[in-house]
């Protein structure tokens, strides 16, 4: 995810399901037509400081939220928060997430993720 900033921030997320199908869990990080990922998109967003979006794959339930707090040194606080609703027996949920800010100078700050 990015918002329309001069200097975004650029969140990611990454998941896999074990205990729907046998072998390995597939790792999935985009929602693509004909991935059999669906139904999927944002609930509401302005682009540059809130927005909720669902994602429906398969016995999950993934809701991504965030939001923008004006002001500090450089521009805002970020929150980000994602849940998880199994709709069926799942053993176990993978949620690796990065994030990372996009800018044509140097770096404005390094921050925990």
């Amino acid at each position: 995810m990015k918002t329309r900033s001069p200097q975004p921030l650029l969140t990611g997320l990454m998941w896999a399901q074990q205990g729907t199908t046998p072998g390995t869990p597939k790792l999935r990080h985009t929602c693509e037509q004909g991935d059999g990922v669906g139904p999927y998109g944002w609930e509401f967003h302005d682009g540059l400081s809130f927005g909720r979006q669902h994602i429906q794959d398969g016995a999950l339930r993934l809701t991504t939220e965030f939001v923008k707090r004006p002001g500090g040194q450089h521009g805002g606080d970020w929150s980000w928060r994602v849940t998880v609703e199994p709709q069926a027996s799942v053993q176990e949920i993978l949620l690796p997430n990065m994030a990372a800010t996009m800018s044509s100078g140097p770096p404005i700050q390094d921050f925990p993720c």
